[in-house]
């Protein structure tokens, strides 16, 4: 069952959200390259008004990242897959904020 679970294409809850002034298009451009030297596999995929980044885990749910169009910018939603994923991710998408 648990492999069930893993790699699920719905995320959990947010576990952070921020705003930037970025497009989706400029602020996925920035994090991709930096999700994917810390996890080969990330992956990015358009979605309604923005992208969603992946970083898919074989041992528990994904790290995901939705950047979607927001008034001034884009709004970046982070959820993280497990607390055994560390917290390179995450401040790999913040480095990208400005």
């Amino acid at each position: 069952m648990i492999t069930g679970l893993a790699g699920c294409a719905t995320p959990g809850k947010p576990t952070a959200s921020k705003l930037t002034h970025k497009s989706p298009q400029q602020y996925a451009a920035c994090v991709l390259p930096k999700w994917q030297a810390l996890a080969p596999q990330a992956t990015q995929k358009s979605i309604a008004h923005g992208y969603r980044l992946t970083a898919p885990s074989a041992v528990a749910s994904d790290d995901v990242l939705d950047v979607v169009d927001s008034r001034e910018g884009s709004r970046a939603t982070f959820y993280k897959g497990s607390f055994l994923s560390g917290d390179k991710l995450r401040q790999a998408a913040r480095e990208c904020l400005d």
